[in-house]
């Protein structure tokens, strides 16, 4: 079983952005293998709404960027 699978708590994900992209964020970077350019770009959009460290929301959006845009 897929781990983002497990971050949902349901069969199919709330259609909350807001609520994805807060599971996704807690659950970083263990769902990282799982995440998709969508849930990249999501995440990104979302992570200033997001309670989070400082250090965390980095480390979130360097992954993030570097991911989808490889040098």
């Amino acid at each position: 079983m897929k781990l983002k699978h497990l971050t949902w708590d349901y069969k199919q994900p709330l259609e909350d952005e807001m609520w994805q992209a807060r599971r996704l964020a807690e659950f970083f970077p263990f769902v990282l293998e799982d995440l998709t350019a969508q849930d990249k770009a999501l995440l990104l959009r979302r992570l200033d709404e997001i309670n989070l460290p400082a250090e965390r929301k980095e480390f979130i959006r360097m992954v993030c960027h570097e991911q989808q845009d490889p040098v």
